[in-house]
């Protein structure tokens, strides 16, 4: 280790390696603050440039892992300030955005970029200290205890909502059904892909999660027509200062779940969204006062950061020494390895101990680096908080259905967003909790892979046997119900008056967790029928659904079909429990889910307002058929400001949103990635027809 240090030293004082570093760091900035381009999608497109053009072995691998080490901390700005989270910021977003509602944005922002920094600082020290001993320890995790872990993470988040676990459950268990759509890993048989070739990788992830937690969330949002913070907020560099002193002064609460996500992170295979949650449910159960969380807590937030950035070094320890990925990230950091002819495992810490340890010294100087970035200029970014969503919206949303055709190269991914968005909105109006079914979803292949592998090799008498496979079930079903009976929850509240309209949407949203659709209309308890239209057509939807999964599965092969097969009947019965509970049960109170209710509710013009969205979403389909998905964006960013804004903001929403969009179709995507537009069928059509 003492010649990776010299070695380390001796690079370090090159220009190559700062500008290497720098570089690195402004293209995570740059890239992190566009809603759904993730940092996996600019180090694949950097790949190629990197392994070409950089001959030093040791600043390639180090460029690519600072990409992803760095852009945790920025992918957190559009899950506060636009209300689009990814699959590793769905905690941010859930209580972030909440706090930006209330007007705290900048402060919020400024103690993530705290949290982030100790993490990352702390998960390079934890891949320092650890990777010369670790081996032993991660070859006895197995595959089923990464099985157990991510059913352990899908019932944790179920269990946060109090009153809807039921909801909670059956949304987790759908999201694992959800996750097994695709070619069978064991038997390569097509399962529920009705025939299209770009479904046998399964649902693309980042076009489900846009769809089913973005699109919603922008929606809602942009029917209110007022920003997303009060007027009045106090938004500036100051402010985030004070956030990020705020968060520092947390510290041994930063560093104790920074810890926990390190070495959860070593673990190959656990990903950022069970980090994310697990993380969240470990502080609550270290906090006393638990009455916050879920409806805008500071410390909730800092609860997934710390953690989220932390991982990247327990991630790297896999990945370096047994050539094992911890994550998808890492996986694109080891391909740069073998591109440069380096094998990972032990003989890269025996043979090129510089590498690792520069590794290490450039994740925390990245981290840094990116902190004092956020906090230099991030008091004016969180006046986005402050702009007419309408404006906003225009922007995100077609940068968004963009975001998701290039992440999966296919039209398909159009449908796909819009189809989840329909459920997602529903599932906000009917108070059923989407975290479980998300993070079920991105757990599904991880963990029908892992089980199928721990069948072929213990069976099933092996897997009910291990102690740690046994101890994270028990323990799952135990803090669920702890977490059941001490009741962290997002209260979903009786809608806001008509009267009431002209008040501010932040200030209207904290009269429940999320603003509030759903009201209790029992008088009394007790056996009685109730009818509520949006929760029950939902659940008996969700029943037909199951059923006709069912049904399909009973054609798969033997080992094709285990994990679809239970899971579908889980999601039966489950849902069949909460539909006899809602017709016969229905208490008088407020409904309790994890979850940020539509805010919209209650507003003067909402209902018209829903109509101009959903208008303006069918001319994107019909404009990107006519004349191509690319200037569909282009006609959503100018109509969506002119639709929905007002005074001054409707004019210049007009002006400035699709001079955004333009610059992201034609600068970023045609230009750096490259991307090859589909042709517009319907014009095509028509073309040929005349």
């Amino acid at each position: 280790m003492l010649d990776g240090i010299t070695g380390t030293a001796a690079l370090m004082a090159e220009p190559g390696y700062w500008i290497a570093v720098v570089a690195a760091v402004l293209l995570a900035t740059a890239t992190g603050i566009i809603p759904g381009f993730s940092a996996i999608l600019v180090m694949a497109l950097a790949i190629p440039f990197i392994t070409t053009n950089i001959s030093d072995p040791v600043i390639g691998v180090v460029l690519l892992a600072t990409i992803t080490g760095v852009n945790n901390t920025l992918d957190s700005i559009p899950a506060v300030l636009m209300g689009n989270p990814s699959a590793a910021t769905q905690v941010t977003f859930f209580e972030g955005s909440q706090l930006a509602s209330k007007g705290f944005a900048a402060h919020t922002l400024g103690g993530i970029y705290a949290a982030s920094a100790l993490g990352g600082v702390i998960g390079a020290i934890a891949l320092l200290l650890v990777i010369p001993v670790i081996r032993p320890v991660i070859l006895k995790i197995s595959f089923p205890e990464i099985t157990a872990l991510a059913l352990f993470g899908v019932v944790m988040v179920s269990a946060l909502s109090k009153g809807a676990m039921l909801k909670g459950l059956a949304a987790g268990m759908a999201g694992i059904l959800l996750g097994t759509v695709g070619l069978d890993p064991i038997t390569g048989s097509e399962r529920f892909v009705f025939g299209q070739v770009d479904l046998w990788a399964g649902l693309p992830v980042i076009a489900t999660t846009i769809g089913f937690f973005a699109i919603p969330e922008m929606i809602d949002l942009s029917m209110t027509r007022k920003s997303l913070a009060p007027l009045d907020s106090n938004i500036s560099n100051r402010e985030v200062r004070r956030g990020a002193k705020d968060g520092l002064r947390r510290w041994k609460m930063i560093i104790r779940q920074s810890i926990f996500g390190a070495y959860l992170g070593a673990v190959p295979g656990v990903g950022a969204a069970v980090i994310d949650w697990l993380s969240y449910v470990m502080g609550i159960f270290f906090t006393k006062d638990k009455s916050e969380f879920g409806k805008g807590s500071f410390e909730g937030v800092l609860f997934a950061e710390s953690a989220q950035n932390a991982k990247e070094g327990g991630q790297a320890i896999p990945t370096l020494a047994l050539g094992v990925p911890g994550g998808l990230a890492w996986a694109l950091v080891l391909a740069g390895l073998l591109a440069y002819n380096i094998a990972p495992g032990p003989i890269l810490l025996d043979q090129r101990p510089e590498l690792v340890v520069t590794l290490v010294v450039t994740l925390a100087i990245g981290n840094l680096m990116v902190t004092m970035l956020g906090i230099l200029f991030t008091g004016q970014l969180a006046k986005l908080s402050l702009v007419p969503y309408p404006l906003i919206g225009g922007i995100i949303i077609p940068i968004s259905i963009l975001t998701a055709f290039i992440s999966m190269n296919s039209w398909l991914a159009v449908p796909i967003v819009f189809g989840f968005g329909a459920i997602g909105v529903v599932m906000k109006m009917a108070g059923w909790p989407r975290p479980p079914f998300i993070l079920g979803f991105i757990l599904g292949p991880i963990i029908e892979a892992n089980f199928q592998s721990a069948y072929s090799i213990y069976g099933f008498v092996g897997i009910a046997t291990r102690p740690l496979s046994v101890g994270l079930f028990l323990s799952a079903l135990v803090l669920g119900y702890f977490f059941y009976r001490i009741g962290v929850t997002s209260t979903i509240t009786t809608p806001v008056s008509e009267d009431s309209a002209t008040s501010d949407v932040g200030s209207q949203a904290l009269r429940g967790a999320g603003g509030g659709t759903l009201a209790a209309t029992a008088s009394k308890p007790g056996l009685q029928i109730v009818w509520r239209q949006w929760d029950n057509l939902l659940a008996v939807a969700v029943m037909v659904g199951a059923g006709m999964f069912i049904a399909a599965s009973i054609d798969l092969p033997v080992r094709s079909r285990i994990v679809p097969m239970w899971s579908s009947i889980a999601v039966f019965v489950l849902v069949t429990g909460q539909l006899v509970k809602n017709v016969f049960f229905f208490r008088e109170g407020h409904v309790e889910i994890m979850d940020v209710g539509m805010r919209s509710s209650g507003l003067g013009g909402a209902s018209r307002a829903a109509l101009v969205v959903a208008g303006l979403l069918a001319l994107f389909v019909f404009t990107s058929l006519l004349i191509g998905l690319s200037y569909a964006g282009l006609v959503y960013a100018v109509l969506g400001p002119l639709s929905l804004g007002n005074g001054r903001w409707r004019w210049g929403g007009a002006v400035v949103a699709p001079v955004v969009v333009w610059t992201f179709i034609f600068v970023i995507a045609d230009k750096f990635a490259a991307v090859y537009w589909p042709e517009p069928r319907l014009g095509q059509w028509i073309l040929d027809l005349f």
